[in-house]
């Protein structure tokens, strides 16, 4: 009878699921402080310009999760007056655990910049994390904005060492 247990018990085992992802949903606000801005005009058309906008911050998750709570932040904006503005988001959690994501903006009415946003990967737990989301930025002076994300996640199940 043992054995026809111990049977029963491995395919049991055997047919449920392997450890699933984790997908969840975000909501942080951020501020940001500019750090450097190179702009360069150039002659080719009327009012074009070209900007390199370093900035960073911090971000919290409005949901109290541990998810990109308390992280810091830090964006790099490409604004070229004749193509639009994009860009990459890191987000460092307090153990060093990154998050990448890239950003387009698809309304720019100053002092509100509104887009789009997309996680393209991480380090450590965070290997790996895709998702989509949007992001409603508003400047509040020349050198500082404040950040509103709303993204869903996924992150697949990371190898057990």
């Amino acid at each position: 009878m043992r054995i026809g247990s111990l049977t029963f018990v491995a395919l049991l085992t055997m047919s449920l699921p392997a450890a699933a992802q984790e997908t969840g949903h975000y909501h942080g606000l951020g501020v940001l402080v500019s750090t450097e801005k190179t702009v360069v005009k150039l002659d080719d058309q009327p009012n074009h310009v070209v900007a390199v906008i370093d900035e960073d911050g911090a971000i919290h998750n409005v949901d109290g999760k541990p998810f990109l709570d308390k992280a810091r932040y830090q964006v790099l904006v490409l604004t070229d007056t004749a193509v639009g503005r994009r860009g990459y988001k890191t987000f460092t959690e307090p153990d060093g655990t990154k998050v990448f994501a890239t950003f387009t903006a698809t309304e720019f009415k100053p002092p509100v910049v509104n887009g789009t946003i997309e996680f393209t990967g991480g380090t450590g737990k965070y290997a790996g994390i895709t998702g989509k989301g949007t992001y409603h930025l508003v400047n509040v002076s020349d050198k500082a904005a404040w950040d509103e994300l709303i993204a869903d996640y996924t992150i697949p199940k990371q190898p057990s060492n």
